[in-house]
């Protein structure tokens, strides 16, 4: 006969186990591998993102901390010395690799990455999600209950 004390041993053990990982973030954080669209992540050269996605439908350039934005017709991928810094879309296919897109519902996106922070700033509220190894996050807008645009983000 099991003592009950290690029957509950077990049991806590087997439940730990079983919990998904995101029952152990933090609030408003996600793996930094979330902090991408389209396919694009943050660090890409010029060379890697035409390689993915083709040829922009159009290249405009900046003077600022972002010196070029490449403009695709579900994307847009902005460049700070060659590298992508930044990322936008309002396009249904410019989702994040766990699939969360422009039109879907807020209830996805809290089911997928769960509580968000929510961001009151000069252009209006974000929720948003941090990445746990760097310095950039996901700022998803929304209207009504629906996802306007998902962006990522970065501390210059």
């Amino acid at each position: 006969m099991e003592v009950p004390e290690v029957r509950g041993i077990r049991m806590l053990w087997l439940c730990l186990l079983l919990a998904p990982a995101s029952a152990f973030a933090f609030e408003g954080e996600v793996a930094g591998s979330e902090i991408s669209l389209g396919g694009i992540a943050v660090g890409a050269t010029t060379s890697e993102v035409t390689k993915t996605l083709g040829k922009p439908l159009r290249q405009q350039p900046q003077t600022d901390f972002i010196d070029l934005d490449y403009h695709y017709p579900n994307l847009q991928v902005s460049f700070s010395d060659g590298v992508v810094a930044g990322l936008y879309s309002d396009h249904r296919k410019g989702c994040t690799p766990m699939r969360l897109c422009p039109g879907d519902r807020l209830d996805k996106m809290r089911s997928l990455y769960g509580a968000p922070i929510v961001a009151n700033r000069e252009t209006g509220q974000f929720y948003e999600y941090y990445a746990t190894d760097f310095d950039c996050w996901l700022e998803i807008a929304a209207e009504g209950e629906k996802i306007k645009s998902i962006a990522v983000a970065c501390q210059p």
